[in-house]
This record gives structure tokens, sequence and C-alpha cells, in this order.
């Protein structure tokens, strides 16, 4: 299965109780590495500087197996994020970046051949689908694989970059038309919608058109949701070093677990809002303790299939 991932890489300068380190991130660049580490052939359309920072998340992109899609190295400086870890292990951030990707090609036969070979699986999100002009190529791009790629969304929110609440509602309006699946966080929520429930976080992205809605909600678990179907499951029990890239990971084996029930990709993508409590249930599963290692371990660090495995044979295949 193809992937194709979009948004911004950077690195993440985390500032914890233990000292100061630095280590790759951004979501949609960790999001990259989480599905290329699970076994799926991954490309990403980022913006890395040509410097020091930007040789660190390249050194990551090719030990984990992701393909730098061409014209995402510039001469500006590689983006940061500078993270600062609680007692609880939660993390703040302060950001320097610029979010700005390759456009998709105006020929139309370049356009003609990259439809003909469209990946089975788009995503999208965080700080890279909502800053300019990085924007305009995200929604370029969601509307040249329209109808044959299964696009998924995760908002990661940050107002203190992004802007408004309703600025960003009104982007996510935009892009709903090409979006199949939302993962989204209740912290997402609380910044753009207010102290809603987790089944009314949902019913906001599928009645935009989503055909699967997934609200994580840190300790008390994952809500999976379609127009029939609703499952809630509880969070991982680990000890947690912190919370940086968990969600990432979460989404990068949301992504493979729909095409292990394969839904992804085409007119396959109109079975996801098909999905039975049980599948919903293992997928959720399957997500929630891809999260659970991540938050084991420092920084933006997901799991290779052989970890998910390893936690229990229901993975196995």
């Amino acid at each position: 299965m193809s992937t194709f991932v979009i948004g911004e890489s950077l690195v993440d300068v985390i500032h914890s109780p233990a000292g100061v380190t630095r280590h790759p991130g951004g979501s949609p660049f960790a999001t990259a590495v989480g599905l290329a580490l699970l076994g799926r052939r991954t490309q990403l359309l980022t913006r890395i500087g040509d410097d020091a920072d930007g040789t660190l998340l390249r050194a990551r992109l090719e030990e984990s197996g992701v393909e730098l899609v061409n014209g995402s190295v510039d001469n500006r400086p590689t983006s940061t994020a500078h993270a600062t870890i609680n007692e609880r292990g939660a993390a703040s951030y302060e950001f320097s970046l610029v979010s700005d990707f390759p456009m998709p090609p105006e020929d139309p036969a370049l356009r003609a051949k990259i439809q003909e070979h469209a990946p089975r699986a788009v995503h999208v999100g965080s700080l890279g689908a909502h800053l300019e002009p990085g924007r305009q190529a995200v929604l370029e791009w969601l509307k040249l694989y329209a109808g044959r790629s299964t696009v998924t969304y995760d908002p990661n929110i940050r107002l203190n970059v992004m802007g408004s609440a309703h600025t960003v509602l009104a982007q996510i309006d935009e892009m709903m038309p090409y979006i199949d699946v939302v993962k989204a966080s209740d912290e997402d929520i609380a910044a753009l919608l207010g102290e809603i429930s987790p089944a009314e976080a949902a019913k906001y992205f599928l009645n935009r058109g989503a055909k699967l809605a997934v609200i994580t909600r840190g300790p008390e678990g994952v809500l999976l949701a379609t127009s029939h179907e609703s499952v809630a499951l509880p969070a991982a029990m680990v000890e947690v070093v912190d919370t940086v890239g968990a969600g990432d990971a979460m989404t990068a084996a949301l992504i493979d677990g729909l095409g292990r029930f394969s839904v992804l990709g085409g007119e396959e993508t109109a079975h996801i809002a098909d999905l039975s409590a049980p599948v919903l249930r293992s997928l959720g599963a399957y997500a929630a303790a891809a999260a659970g290692i991540a938050i084991t371990r420092a920084g933006a660090n997901p799991p290779t299939r052989a970890e998910l495995q390893a936690e229990s044979e229901l993975y196995a295949r």
C-alpha cells in the first residue's frame, strides 16, 4: 500500500527536567515515519532546510524508509519547535517555522500520470495544512487526488501559531469536501469548539462529510464513530515518558489499520462508513497500542510493526 503525506517537518527541541535534547519532529513528518516503520511505502512532501537540523531530519527519513519528494529541501533554515515537558509528561510548544511546499505540476500530461498512480492514502494536517503558503499547496494536492485516494486529516491545533479558531474552522470547512477520516484530540476540539462531548465532536466532522471520526482523549481513551456505529476504548496503561508524537503514532496506525481492512483508495473509501463495531474496536485497539508504545519513550518515536505485534497476537497479521 502506498501512502503520501504532506506537511511540516521540524526539529523538536525538548526542554525537560532531564535537560535539553533535539529530536526529528513535526506531526506529518512523524506520521510518515510511523507509516514507513509499519511497512507501508511512504512518500513525504515537506520543507526541510539544507542545514544541520535538515541533515538530522533527512537521516531519520532515510533510516525509516520514507521517500522525500523532490523539491522538499531548500536553503531556508529548518523549522523548529521548542517543547517544554512538565512533570506529567505533557508538552507545550513554541514554533519557528516556514510552511511552504511544492505545488502539483500544471502540465496536464504530468497531472494525469500522477493521478493514474495515485497513492491509496493521503495524509494532511497540522500547521502545514493551515499556514500560508503551504496551505494552498495542500489544497491543490487534495484536489488532484480527489476520488482517487483516501484522505486522512489530523488538525493538531496550535492556535498561537495558526490564528483564531474562527479562521481555522473556516479552513477546515474548505478542506472537508476532500477528507474521509478525521483524527482529532480532545484538546483540538476544546480549542476549536469549546467543551463538547467526544460524541458531539465526532458528529461535527461526520456532518461535514467525514466517513470516520476518531476523537482521542489522552488517558481517558479514544472514541471511533461513523454515521452508523460508535465505540469507546480505554487508553493503554503504560508509564509516560512524554506525549510528543503519540498522536502521530496513532494516526499512522489508524491509516495502516484501515489498509489492513482493505478500505483505502478509490471506490474502497466508501466502505469506511460501513465499518462494523467489532472492526472499529479492533482498529481503535491497534491505534491505541501504537500510541501507548510512543509515550513510553522520548520525542516523536513511533513503533515498528514488530513492536506492535509483540503487544498482542491480534496485531500479528
